[in-house]
């Protein structure tokens, strides 16, 4: 199929950069050759800049002919004028105190901060993030059955420039009684103008019932900063609760053990595309007597999980802190992390914890701080005076050697493995040797989970 674009009337008024794959074909002419079409796809065959000469409110025409060997000829055209509207929105505040499954307003609010009117109107797109529902109030408005999507609303008023308005009624939400996080956000342009690529009108079937929704004059200031975008928060809570395990084993042997923290609910902490990098984290104590050796080298990865998210990076340490790296981590989620242990000696009641510690910016607000922390406990074997002879020692040090590892932090409702870090030794051959009956000892399933590791236009000016 080709396409081929014209805006010379546009001459002296603006000049054309071609983008993409598309060639000129003289003053403002392109044409676009394009392969088969399925479904519906778009291109950006050029910008529109205005030249010296123009001046607000030049107007002029871009035509459009798309010819293809299997279809008919299709045409059409694009009103330009130069200068024009420029909206923009009101940043929402951000809410808090949100009763769960309670209703909170949010009134839309935009300025003309161009040059001239927006003389057919304004159109208004909503969205959402997931947890909220929008009511059906107004009949000029159109909604999706998908309550993230939102709505979006024409408003035939013409908007002066440096004029400003809000809807004369305020948008109305209730809040899922599991929702703790959450976004509402809009978009205001021309009838007419170039609406946001997002934006397709037969994502929205449904038509309110209501009066419709009208615009009302407000005072423009500064309160406009083009950002119709703002956060709330409900009272809900999500009780966490740490995930402890056993180490088991002789004296000188290195074992797994799992590690995490699971979400009991009701709250979901869910903040996805909000700037939230974690919902909390959990700190790692292991029990005296032992030491963690299992750390990945960087870049290596776990199957299916992230990559390895506890700090620090080192064999050794006295704790870790580990991310709990969703940001969905819905009611009955757990976020787990594999830790390679060796037992060094024999500590009678050694004991030694995992505590889930609260994201401080979006707090859990967890009501049961019984279960916040959970025990690692030792079944060791050996006299408490055992300790594993110099083939087994390690170093914390970091020219230490990685033997083949996986690892990774769980993503919601699973868990992921975490590696083994190789040990160097003052005595080369004995560490040699010990580490080569580590491996016979525990090898083929060793070298298969580190296998696994490692699968590793515009037009508007």
């Amino acid at each position: 199929m080709s396409v081929v674009v014209d805006a010379s009337s546009l001459a002296g008024k603006a000049t054309m950069v071609v983008t993409g794959d598309c060639v000129s074909t003289g003053t403002l002419k392109v044409r676009c050759d394009v392969g088969p079409l399925s479904g519906k796809e778009s291109i950006d065959p050029f910008l529109l800049k205005p030249t010296a000469a123009a001046k607000a409110g030049d107007t002029g025409v871009i035509s459009y002919t798309a010819t293809a060997s299997d279809a008919a000829t299709v045409t059409g055209k694009t009103d330009v004028l130069v200068g024009g509207p420029k909206l923009v929105s009101r940043s929402y505040p951000a809410l808090k105190g949100i009763a769960p499954g309670g209703v909170f307003e949010r009134t839309p609010a935009f300025a003309n901060t161009g040059t001239a009117p927006a003389g057919k109107g304004v159109m208004l797109l909503v969205q959402d993030s997931e947890g909220v529902s929008l009511a059906r109030d107004h009949s000029n408005c159109h909604y999706s059955e998908r309550p993230d999507v939102g709505a979006w609303c024409r408003f035939d008023t013409p908007v002066a420039a440096g004029a400003a308005y809000e809807t004369d009624a305020p948008l109305r939400y209730t809040a899922a009684k599991d929702t703790m996080y959450g976004y509402d956000s809009y978009v205001v342009w021309p009838v007419g103008g170039s609406s946001p690529d997002s934006f397709d009108p037969a994502d929205f079937p449904g038509t309110g019932t209501g009066a419709p929704l009208g615009l009302k004059s407000v005072a423009s200031g500064s309160g406009f900063s083009g950002s119709g975008y703002g956060t709330f928060a409900t009272t809900q809570h999500a009780d966490y609760q740490a995930i402890g395990d056993t180490v088991e084993g002789k004296v000188g042997k290195t074992v797994s053990i799992t590690l995490g923290v699971r979400n009991n609910g009701p709250g979901w902490m869910n903040f996805r595309w909000m700037d939230a990098e974690n919902s909390g984290t959990f700190v790692v104590t292991p029990p005296a007597g032992t030491t963690i050796t299992g750390i990945p080298s960087p870049g290596e990865q776990g199957d299916p999980g992230p990559l390895w998210n506890c700090t620090p990076r080192k064999a050794g340490a006295k704790s870790y802190t580990c991310d709990i790296g969703s940001t969905d981590f819905k009611p009955g989620d757990s976020v787990t992390q594999e830790f390679t242990v060796r037992i060094d000696r024999v500590v009678p009641g050694a004991r030694g914890s995992v505590r889930a510690v609260e994201n401080a910016e979006y707090p859990n607000r967890d009501d049961d701080a019984s279960n916040d922390t959970a025990a690692i406990t030792v079944k060791a074997g050996g006299s408490a005076t055992s300790s594993p002879s110099p083939t087994a020692s390690a170093s914390a040090s970091p020219s230490a050697t990685a033997s083949p590892s996986g690892s990774g932090a769980g993503t919601s409702g699973g868990t992921t493995t975490g590696g083994g870090l190789a040990a160097t030794g003052a005595d080369g051959v004995l560490l040699r040797a010990g580490t080569a009956a580590l491996l016979v000892t525990g090898g083929a399933l060793v070298f298969l989970a580190a296998r696994r590791s490692r699968l590793s236009a515009g037009k508007r000016m």
